[in-house]
């Protein structure tokens, strides 16, 4: 049964609403958005409303059905309470070159308002491309977005700025507030705070992605040029409802009577892209012939605001200051009382103008004025009145005016009408670093505080652009390093953390270690090093590892048989079967014996004879067998292990190896601690003597392994002083280390898959351990942090896809001037013939092991990439904890839900800040200041 049809209401049809039938549009929607009804332009929830749908039971009731869609970042509504816009009428009078007023229709102080809702990200504008934007429907008069888009379009001619938009204002009097808003600013300084500009050549603009609550849909709109008109009257507006491209509900802006539609298929094939499918998997309707070109799809974001009007340095919660923290000012006491007199300026009140530098308040210009504004704090919200001034430089452009920075009071001073105390973010920051805690879940919790005062808290939206630019000046600095490790820790460990957001946010900004620069070293000597395993025969290593396992198991089945001889109640049936399987798992055992004696005779004959004594006939054939110590088996297990002789024997190791060979004395056995293989083997075994030849072969394998790496020595240039000076924005990179970048990544031509991203199914035939998967398809790769062993962060960047080896590689080379001793990563068996292969200079003396947690998930690596192995024969590697990165992964999962729905730039700052928390309290519990 098809739905029911409902009557043609403006909320439903604008998603249809085509531009081009601007003159058959309700007028009653016209009258609707005169009505002089005044509310903040925060303040009601966003709400996109479907039409009814028929119900088969006839007695059910009906209710309207409508939508909340999640915010940019993470489930909500905009914020529940804004001040009034500024009274800017008596101002305007006191500029010099006063400019008449903007229309008959709208004022100033609408104006203002629809400035500061899109400043708070309450009302959209975005960039589609070159003059073309997409802008938000705006009710004049009530000051709220109404939820539905429109394309606009400029061009300069002369001096003048010529503005055309389709929104229904626009199409049914030729004026709206779109078009004074973009007289009033410069579109170029708009575009430049895009996050990712649109190429001018894109055909499907995807540029609003949100969930709705409490479902598993999207909702989607898309801005389609058609293949022949290039201006705004041939674009369309397509939105999707769903969870897939192939099914939900499609509507187009120019397509009414149902007839084809052009627009909606290649938005689909878009969509489709954007979430990694394939067309030609979905219905055969997406796989019709285009005349598009859909090979530059852009997804971009609203823009952000200009910056708060507080911008001095505001200390750290006083629960998590540091000892090294610097007294900026003395703190004040929390801000909680309403205060008697206007909030006033001082030498430090400023303007957040657009431009490079902020207009400071001049004592001599006069023109000061009070305004009425909204004091938020921990327990309650009141009016208060602040002095401003008219800024010289942009209030005749419809922008802020000069307001006081008030941080002496605990105030912070977000837009000169809502000021949010101090200890209200610091609130925040505390619930959020310390349990998860989303924006909207302390909203509420705020809401229900605020109960007792009979106020109302400010909506999600508002406080968390409230919150974000708190953070982007208060004062988290010294806090990514140990005191007890120091800036350059011995022994650091990475991991790979699935704190990501969506695909659909990442920016062109994005700058993890791993990308190439201009100036980049090129190492064109280096390439790919067969045979490095310290066994050369893949078929020998492979018998070893068979022979060793045959042998545990047949001492093992023999050692059970003995135990059961004596046993009466034995049936001569089962004795007479055992001996059968025992006689031929004997002989089989014997064969790949002799195999592997032939393979090791060739090799160094003192090795085959120490091979023959513990696992030849004689071996099996002792009655009671004798037990083999296990320094025997697991020496075998790491010379026919897949991994190279350079993790075997490192640099340092093996220096210290020749020394001991110079001198091979039982007392200098400690000198080879560095290979607890071969120095377990020589402490078990009675003469050393006859196992200095095995020593001497690992030598001289190691020694050819390091020389084959050893291809191209020169040392990376470091980047030069003015360039290190300028180091770039952490927020728009989402790289942020303790120590600053002192090279680029080198770049090696003669390895063609370099920079290719890996499968991350699988590490490949050497190791069974899976590659971590750091996010699902639709996010990003999520974080690569680093820890030194007190689980103190040292630094994190955030990953586009998964690819964990590059990562780890990329920022010790570009931030450590000295390679540390020991890297301890849940797949370090990869890492260190990774990073051995292209800067073996570097990483000479490093040593690459697993991490006790992760090395029960390595089935082929030997025990010479696992950090226990070192550590049972170093007494000095006991006290590392190997587990200090897994303690603050698993605190950085309370934030993962809350990123996954976050712009770019707000996941970073939100991860900085979480990081930050972090290591101060364990500073400050652990005493590492």
């Amino acid at each position: 049964m098809p739905p029911k049809k409902h009557k043609k209401r403006a909320l439903v049809l604008d998603h249809d609403f085509s531009d081009e039938d601007y003159g058959e549009y309700p007028t009653q929607l016209t009258e609707e958005v005169k009505k002089d009804v005044y509310q903040s332009p925060t303040k009601k929830i966003r709400v996109y409303q479907k039409p009814q749908v028929g119900r088969k039971n006839p007695n059910t009731t009906r209710s309207n059905l409508t939508t909340h869609l999640a915010s940019d970042d993470e489930w909500g509504g905009f914020p529940l309470f804004d001040p009034p816009p500024l009274d800017t009428a008596d101002v305007a009078a006191q500029a010099p070159d006063e400019e008449p007023p903007i229309s008959n229709q709208i004022t100033d102080q609408q104006l203002a308002c629809y400035r500061e809702a899109v400043s708070a990200r309450a009302a959209g504008l975005t960039y589609i491309e070159d003059r073309v934007m997409a802008v938000e429907g705006w009710n004049l008069q009530k000051g709220t977005a109404t939820g539905l888009w429109y394309h606009l379009e400029y061009l300069k001619d002369g001096q003048k700025l010529v503005v055309g938009c389709c929104c229904p204002a626009s199409l049914q009097d030729n004026t709206c507030i779109h078009q004074h808003f973009l007289r009033a600013v410069n579109p170029d300084h708009i575009r430049g705070q895009a996050h990712a500009p649109a190429s001018k050549d894109s055909r499907v603009t995807i540029f609003l992605r949100q969930r709705i609550l409490e479902t598993d849909d999207f909702f989607t709109i898309f801005s389609v040029r058609g293949p022949q008109d290039l201006g705004v009257k041939g674009r369309a507006m397509v939105t999707h409802t769903g969870s897939s491209p192939a099914g939900g509900s499609w509507h187009c802006s120019k397509s009414h009577s149902g007839s084809k539609c052009t627009h909606v298929p290649a938005a689909r094939k878009a969509l489709c892209g954007l979430l990694g499918l394939r067309a030609e998997d979905l219905e055969d309707t997406i796989t019709a012939d285009l005349d598009f070109d859909l090979s530059d799809i852009s997804s971009l974001e609203m823009i952000t605001g200009t910056g708060s009007v507080s911008y001095l340095p505001v200390l750290p919660p006083i629960t998590a200051m540091l000892k090294s923290d610097i007294e900026l000012y003395p703190r004040p006491h929390p801000f909680r009382s309403r205060p008697t007199s206007p909030l006033p300026l001082s030498d430090t009140s400023t303007c957040p103008c657009p431009g490079p530098e902020r207009a400071v308040f001049n004592r001599a210009a006069g023109g000061i004025v009070t305004r009425t504004c909204r004091v938020y704090t921990l327990l309650e919200t009141f009016e208060a009145e602040v002095q401003l001034q008219p800024c010289p430089n942009c209030y005749q452009h419809g922008y802020h005016y000069i307001g006081p920075d008030l941080r002496d009071l605990g105030l912070f001073n977000y837009n000169n009408t809502t000021l949010v105390s101090h200890e209200l973010m610091d609130e925040y920051t505390i619930a959020f670093s310390s349990s998860e805690t989303l924006f909207s879940a302390f909203v509420v919790q705020m809401n229900h505080r605020y109960a007792n005062s009979k106020t109302s808290f400010m909506g999600a939206d508002l406080f968390r652009e409230t919150w974000f630019s708190f953070m982007s000046i208060q004062a988290f600095e010294n806090d990514m390093q140990c005191a007890r490790c120091g800036p350059y820790p011995e022994t650091v460990i990475w991991d790979g953390v699935t704190l990501a957001f969506h695909k659909k946010h990442l920016s062109s900004t994005l700058a993890p270690p791993t990308i190439l620069h201009p100036l980049s070293f090129r190492r064109p000597l280096v390439k790919r090093v067969k045979k490095q395993q310290t066994v050369v025969d893949p078929m020998l290593r492979k018998k070893i590892r068979k022979v060793l396992e045959m042998f545990t198991k047949s001492n093992s089945r023999r050692q059970q048989e003995s135990d059961q001889e004596d046993d009466d109640t034995l049936e001569k049936a089962e004795v007479t079967n055992g001996e059968e399987e025992t006689g031929g798992a004997e002989e089989g055992l014997s064969g790949e014996v002799d195999k592997v004696r032939e393979g090791l005779h060739v090799l160094c004959p003192a090795l085959e004879m120490l091979f023959l004594d513990k696992f030849g006939f004689r071996a099996r054939a002792e009655t009671p067998m004798k037990s083999v110590p296990r320094a025997y088996s697991r020496f075998f297990l790491q010379i026919a292990a897949e991994e190279s002789a350079a993790q075997l024997v490192i640099e340092s190791a093996l220096l210290r190896l020749r020394d001991f060979l110079s001198d091979p004395r039982e007392a200098n056995l400690t000198m080879l601690i560095g290979i607890p293989g071969l120095y377990k083997l020589l402490r078990a075994h009675n003469e050393i003597k006859s196992l200095v030849p095995i020593a001497k072969w690992i030598e001289e394998r190691a020694t050819s392994v390091h020389a084959a790496l050893s291809a191209d020595k020169r040392p990376i240039p470091l980047i030069s002083s003015d360039s290190a000076h300028e180091q770039p924005d952490w927020r728009l990179t989402g790289c942020f280390y303790s120590l600053g970048q002192i090279r680029y990544r080198p770049h090696y031509p003669s390895l063609g898959d370099d920079l290719k991203k890996i499968d991350s199914s699988r590490g490949g035939d050497t190791c069974g351990k899976y590659y971590s998967e750091y996010g699902e398809r639709r996010l990003t790769g999520g974080i690569m942090v680093v820890w030194c062993t007190h689980s103190v962060a040292y630094g994190f960047h955030s990953i586009p896809s998964s690819e964990g080896r590059n990562d780890v590689f990329s920022a010790l080379v570009t931030r450590w001037p000295v390679a540390p001793k020991r890297i301890v990563y849940d797949f370090a068996c990869a890492l260190g013939p990774y990073c051995m292969l292209r800067e073996p200079e570097f990483f000479k003396d490093t040593l690459f092991v697993i991490d006790n947690f992760h090395s029960k998930g390595h089935t082929k690596c030997s025990p010479a990439a696992f950090l226990k192995e070192y550590s049972s024969a170093d007494l000095n590697l006991i006290s590392i904890n190997s587990s200090a990165g897994e303690s603050g992964n698993s605190a950085l999962r309370r934030i993962r839900k809350g990123v996954s729905y976050m712009t770019q730039d707000h996941a970073i700052i939100y991860t900085k800040v979480f990081l930050s928390m972090w290591n101060r309290s364990r500073m400050i519990k652990k005493r590492l200041q």
